[in-house]
């Protein structure tokens, strides 16, 4: 029902103020952001503004319905002066409840948290002028998304400025973590916002400053959002939460595996997390050709051995491993063994590279879902499997 609502709205979302101008906002302007993953809405924000006073609500429905609700002040240069963000879970009980009280006091900012293990409160220096926000997801999917309507508070000072690059003192108006965000304006209508340093979120924008779209296939968690009309995101809330408790959730983006194998008697074990195909495209698009492939989601794939083994002819010795690989354009796949493990899946480096073996590439006759290893062997002989889509990558495996 509501993946017909909103793939009716998107098409539809305009509201007027002076371009990047942010004294003159309209009264009441509103507007939406629905943001996918695939086929499926994993989170929306509706926001309502003044020159005054932001006041926002966005539902994430990943690993379960969260609903959030934010407001900030404004002073009468458009600076945020005090803000208040509730989380309240509504389809998870992994999630705890909280709410986060910011104020704003020249080079200071007084901080008061009030969640289930009692309210702390706190002060710390922040540079006026300086920027609150707010990054959503929980778990391996903290980072699913950035709320777009405190991004416009900051935006037009981005698009107007002398230099194309802004960096400024930021404050997350969850975790009250401090630090940089960085917004590069590649264009008039292009502006991109580093995501934690290893990939950039572009922002589509209109002539008002407004976001129109969002696109995140350069970080990890591979989201689009698009600006709509304004949308009953607490009526929506309630209509995934019933969802999740029915077991019609969307659950965790990636969910995590251990897959157990046996070579000659040597047991081989992999653990990854698996991230779902959603109707996408998968390599050249999630999984881009030329570069190294964490090969999963989340934090970087192992292969575990009890014995010495080889891998492609190459000799693996008894241990522990991070799995990665490197498919072409031309249509060969490179997997990586390596002996660093225990790192995010972004931290690959190269210089712990233990081999590199090319792998045997077919295509299957149905696409799969979710992304599988699986390790298949004889009383000698096996093989390393990885399959997603419609691609199956396979490396032969023996035991000393």
């Amino acid at each position: 029902m509501y993946a017909l609502l909103v793939a009716w709205l998107v098409a539809s979302s305009t509201l007027a103020r002076p371009a990047h101008d942010t004294t003159m906002m309209a009264p009441n302007e509103r507007a939406a952001f629905v943001t996918t993953l695939g086929l499926d809405t994993v989170v929306v924000e509706s926001v309502t503004r003044s020159d005054t006073h932001v006041d926002g609500y966005i539902v994430v429905r990943i690993p379960g319905t969260v609903l959030c609700h934010y407001t900030a002040d404004l002073g009468k240069d458009g600076t945020v002066t005090h803000t208040v963000l509730d989380v309240k879970p509504l389809g998870t009980s992994d999630i705890h409840a909280q709410r986060v009280t910011m104020d704003f006091d020249g080079a200071d900012v007084h901080i008061t948290s009030d969640a289930p293990g009692g309210q702390q409160s706190g002060t710390r220096q922040f540079s006026k002028g300086g920027f609150p926000f707010f990054m959503t997801g929980f778990g391996s999917s903290y980072g699913l998304y950035s709320s777009l309507g405190l991004y416009e508070l900051f935006l037009p000072r981005v698009l107007s400025g002398a230099n194309d690059s802004t960096s400024v003192h930021s404050i997350d108006m969850a975790t009250a973590r401090t630090g940089a965000r960085t917004f590069v304006r590649r264009s008039p209508s292009l502006v991109d916002v580093d995501y934690f340093g290893v990939g950039w979120t572009q922002l589509t924008v209109d002539a008002d400053a407004h976001i129109t779209s969002a696109d995140a296939n350069r970080t990890t968690e591979k989201t689009q959002s698009h600006r709509t009309d304004f949308l009953d995101v607490e009526r929506m809330a309630k209509a995934f939460a019933a969802a999740d408790h029915a077991g019609k959730g969307i659950g965790a983006a990636s969910a995590n595996k251990v897959e157990k194998g046996s070579i000659g008697g040597t047991p081989v074990v992999v653990a990854f997390s698996s991230p779902r195909k959603r109707g996408r495209d998968i390599l050249g698009n999630v999984v881009q050709y030329d570069q190294v492939w964490r090969t999963g989601a989340n934090e970087a794939t192992t292969i575990s051995f009890a014995r010495d083994v080889a891998i492609g002819g190459q000799a693996v010795p008894a241990g522990t491993y991070s799995l990665w690989t490197i498919p072409a354009r031309d249509g060969t796949v490179q997997l990586i063994v390596n002996r660093q493990h225990g790192q995010w899946g972004t931290d690959y480096d190269s210089a712990q590279d233990l081999l590199h073996v090319p792998m045997h590439v077919a295509t299957a006759s149905t696409a799969r879902e979710d992304f599988g290893i699986d390790v298949t062997g004889t009383d000698k002989a096996g093989d390393l499997r990885i399959s997603w889509d419609t691609f199956v990558w396979t490396a032969p495996i023996t035991v000393k």
